[in-house]
């Protein structure tokens, strides 16, 4: 495994906690690089283990607080290419890897102590009192903020005196301070009335809808909104659901509101009235789920269900856990095994 260590000389120099960091890092990664903050390149020869380290061309020291921002930019660009980033808990890099994190979509775990195995590690918890053991569940690379004590500062002990198994490849990083980014543009994008990103009615691939028949707004989010989520598709309802207050009105297909045209259409709990079947007769494929064998919409439908419609979205969405195809043709087979 590869870690990034971020360490941040005082005067040039570094701690011995940021040796011990290394330590640390050493029981899991057989290769390690640093990003030093503050120090040049002679400097480096006075940490062990290292196989490659960054350091910054600057024309003023570097303030880890004001100048967070472009260096929560340079840690998100190199740390895709680690398994692992490591900063130390008590160090204002702590804030630096969660910006970083917010970035690439990764969280950080604070105050790890120990490590148990692979991916199994130790936090300190109740003002350590007690041991929590964590896991990651995410992807690589992992963020880890350690919690170290003692920092005590190393003298100025000549690098080349017992200090240095393995000469360290340095690459230097420009860092302008004279740079300014300045923000031209800002637009709000519209979430939708659940606020969340769902894809537009109109310009869905898969839409799924209900009807009236989910009783309240409450049931009929709580049974959509998953399902909508795990599949990539907008939700949809009928007029009778808008009437009734179990859908709001920007969902309504059909009548005066929106023509929709996806690959794949799904109704649950939908009769099929006049209006409704004109608002979907652009859809590649409909399915359609309905206790009633006589209901209107099974005469457009290309699959009738005659089943519960709350154990086919719970089916469904067990496939859709153990599955990360999220595509028509996929969706449609899956149907085909259980339609009556």
């Amino acid at each position: 495994m590869k870690a990034l260590i971020i360490l941040e000389a005082i005067n040039n120099r570094f701690s011995l906690t940021d040796q011990r960091l290394i330590d640390f890092t050493t029981v899991m990664c057989s290769s390690i690089d640093v990003l030093a903050i503050n120090c040049n390149a002679n400097r480096i020869m006075s940490l062990n283990w290292i196989n490659k380290a960054f350091i910054f061309a600057c024309t003023r020291p570097i303030n880890v607080l004001i100048d967070s921002y472009r260096l929560s930019l340079i840690v998100s660009g190199l740390m895709l290419k680690y398994d692992m980033v490591l900063v130390d808990n008590n160090s204002n890099l702590h804030h630096i890897l969660c910006y970083a994190g917010a970035t690439t979509n990764r969280c950080v775990v604070s105050g790890i102590h120990d490590v148990i195995d692979y991916n199994v590690f130790t936090t300190l918890v109740h003002g350590g009192k007690m041991l929590k053991h964590i896991y990651f569940k995410y992807p690589k690379p992992w963020l880890m903020s350690v919690k170290l004590f003692y920092p005590t500062f190393v003298g100025n002990k000549n690098e080349t005196d017992g200090w240095l198994r393995v000469v360290p490849k340095i690459q230097i990083i420009n860092f302008n301070t004279d740079h300014c980014i300045k923000l031209l543009t800002y637009s709000r994008k519209d979430l939708g009335p659940y606020g969340l990103d769902l894809p537009k009615l109109t310009e869905a691939d898969i839409v799924i809808a209900g009807g009236k028949s989910f009783g309240t707004s409450e049931n009929f989010r709580r049974w959509l909104l998953p399902l909508a989520l795990k599949l990539g598709a907008a939700i949809g309802a009928t007029r009778g659901a808008v009437e009734s207050r179990c859908a709001p009105s920007e969902l309504q297909i059909g009548g005066n509101s929106q023509v929709i045209s996806p690959k794949l259409y799904i109704a649950f709990g939908i009769s099929g009235s006049d209006h409704h079947l004109a608002g979907i007769r652009y859809a590649k494929t409909i399915i359609a789920v309905n206790t009633d064998k006589d209901a209107q919409i099974f005469d457009t439908a290309n699959y009738a269900i005659t089943s519960d419609m709350y154990k086919v979205i719970t089916t469904m969405t067990g496939w859709l856990q153990n599955n990360t195809i999220r595509n028509t043709n996929f969706s449609v087979s899956k149907f085909k095994k259980i339609i009556i």
